[in-house]
């Protein structure tokens, strides 16, 4: 019996039960209608409270859908506004290390074992009116010595399909290892190679503009960039023009592959010094980088080319490559790079030596022992995400990596071969764990040795852990 029925009988009953000469005699004619007359009434009274109770709901739910959303998916906290034209998340990154080093051939420098905060993000990202982004993050960690400092601070506009025109402090989309977010990166560190050819005039908290454009098989990105937040002491703030393509030529249900270019030219470089007399300011560059990881309070390359001065342009271009398949994954980058000299030095002589030029290359692979993937995303490398983490009848996800890095720092012909200079190759092994999204452990282990061109090679083993959190 509905429930319009079931009250209608309910009300006759009363009716007929609160009526003494009912009870006695059967009813009159004069009695059913007025019965009637009185269930017609309780029908309306139920019919126009229904028609009340709707008219609340809907405008409670109107109320409700109108409020802007407050989610939290893997743990980042975001509002959004029903209309979905304005929204904003906070970002948090934290990267703890400690490391040692444990054993040595040839090694001088006073590698000191500790800590380190690597990295210690703090931020809020959006959009803004439907079609502009906005992004603005801190950078706690003390890793470069300079203390806190801008890490990104940029709008965006994002109103033509599938392009992204951005302008501000950011890290650029350059080379397949640095367009992954550290967040992702299967090592601690960025391999050396890729960390040189970035720094000419990429790397995070660059001050740039740039446009990008992204379809289901094609990346394409371009720049132009001056100086980091974190340069001091400088007289003219460097330009540099950057570009990077990608095409991923197999998406597949089992796996995605793809290649890259990525390209550099440093068109004003960085001027460090005033003339105390006529002529021209002393610009120069530096190309070296640490052994793949950074720990305790070295800070000392094991190659490095040193300043080379007095320099019209730098620059930087190469190719790199991706694939997956199901839960293994592979990649490789080589670069050239280089700088050319300016036609006098700093003294004024003709300059007599060659354009300095040098190379490097990766070779890097993994495999997740328990089952989970990590996809090439045109251009770039998406993060492991465990389906099992710890705490959900699971215990996370298990990477294990290797990767074999190159790089030669020597040119005789352009005058870089001092005692610093060499060949550097590095053996980095990886363990890491992702406990559930938003952390995980990481362990390495690298095994460097730079020939030297006076023949004193030098060989150096380093470990070290990494705590990470983020969402």
């Amino acid at each position: 019996m509905s429930l319009k029925s079931t009250l209608l009988a309910g009300a006759a009953v009363a009716v007929l039960a609160a009526s003494p000469a009912v009870a006695q005699t059967a009813p009159s004619q004069a009695q059913i209608d007025a019965l009637a007359a009185q269930i017609q009434a309780l029908q309306g009274q139920l019919t126009s409270l229904k028609d009340s109770v709707a008219k609340e709901s809907a405008a409670t739910k109107k109320a409700m859908d109108a409020m802007p959303k407050v989610t939290a998916d893997g743990g980042r906290i975001r509002v959004q506004t029903a209309d979905k034209a304005f929204d904003a998340a906070i970002r948090a990154r934290i990267h703890m290390d400690y490391g040692f080093f444990n054993g040595g051939k040839n090694f001088t420098t006073d590698a000191t074992d500790g800590f380190q905060v690597r990295r210690a993000f703090l931020g809020v990202a959006g959009k803004v009116y439907t079609d502009w982004t906005y992004e603005f993050t801190a950078n706690f960690a003390d890793n470069r010595g300079g203390g806190a400092q801008i890490q990104a601070a940029n709008i965006g506009y994002t109103g033509i399909p599938g392009w992204t025109i951005v302008a501000g402090v950011m890290q650029p989309k350059f080379t397949l290892d640095d367009s992954t977010s550290s967040n992702d990166i299967a090592f601690m560190e960025r391999a050396p190679i890729g960390n040189i050819v970035v720094g000419i005039g990429g790397s995070d908290s660059r001050t740039a503009i740039g446009v990008t454009n992204k379809g289901t098989s094609h990346f394409v990105a371009a720049y132009v960039t001056g100086n980091a937040t974190n340069t001091s002491g400088t007289i003219d703030d460097q330009v540099n023009l950057l570009g990077r393509a990608a095409y991923a030529f197999w998406q597949g249900t089992e796996g995605s592959a793809g290649i890259g270019v990525s390209g550099v030219l440093q068109t004003t470089p960085q001027a460090t010094a005033r003339p105390v007399t006529a002529g021209t300011a002393t610009t120069s560059i530096t190309f070296g980088d640490r052994p793949g990881l950074r720990v305790g309070g070295n800070r000392t390359s094991l190659t490095s080319t040193g300043a080379i001065n007095q320099i019209d342009s730098a620059y930087a271009y190469g190719a790199d490559l991706g694939v997956n398949f199901k839960s293994f994954w592979a990649a490789a980058e080589y670069y050239n790079f280089g700088a050319e000299y300016a036609d006098r030095t700093a003294s004024g002589a003709v300059q007599t030596l060659a354009d300095p030029e040098f190379s490097g290359y990766y070779v890097s692979a993994g495999y997740i022992l328990t089952g989970e993937r990590r996809n090439y995303n045109i251009g770039e490398w998406t993060g492991v995400k465990p389906a099992w983490p710890v705490g959900q009848n699971g215990f996370g996800a298990w990477e294990v990596a290797a990767r074999y890095s190159q790089v030669d720092l020597t040119d005789r012909a352009g005058g870089i071969a001092g005692t610093g200079t060499g060949k550097e190759t590095n053996w980095t092994f990886g363990v890491n764990w992702y406990v559930n999204p938003a952390i995980r452990f990481m362990l390495n282990h690298v095994i460097s040795k730079t020939e030297r061109p006076n023949g004193l090679d030098v060989e150096l083993d380093i470990t070290a852990a990494r705590m990470q959190f983020q969402f």
